[in-house]
């Protein structure tokens, strides 16, 4: 699952976009108001995830309702795309989330 991936998203106030690579067991990646940073697993082609996201811009709009939250992504891998849904634990707010794998990375 390592790569650069491109991800779409939707939340409890809306849908947003962003970039997001996997490598060696962490993600990182973000969009025009939010970072993401966290780790992930990959077994047997599902990815398991729980990231951290964080406002670092102002004015943008947050597709939870919030400047920073975690959530915790699970998604199976269908060629070069992950469709994940996930939550903030301890919340009923849910999430999803679209991944396209636009690349390999360098070895």
């Amino acid at each position: 699952m390592e790569g650069f991936w491109t991800v779409q998203f939707n939340g409890v106030e809306g849908f947003g976009s962003g970039v997001v690579t996997l490598i060696g067991g962490q993600v990182f990646g973000g969009d025009s108001g939010f970072l993401y940073t966290g780790t992930y697993t990959d077994r047997a082609n599902v990815l398991a995830a729980r990231i951290h996201v964080a406002r670092y811009a102002a004015g943008m709009p947050s597709v939870m309702g919030r400047d920073q939250f975690d959530l915790e992504l699970t998604g199976a891998l269908n060629g070069n795309a992950i469709a994940a849904t996930g939550s903030i634990p301890g919340t009923p707010l849910k999430f999803g989330a679209q991944l396209t794998k636009q690349g390999e990375l360098p070895h």
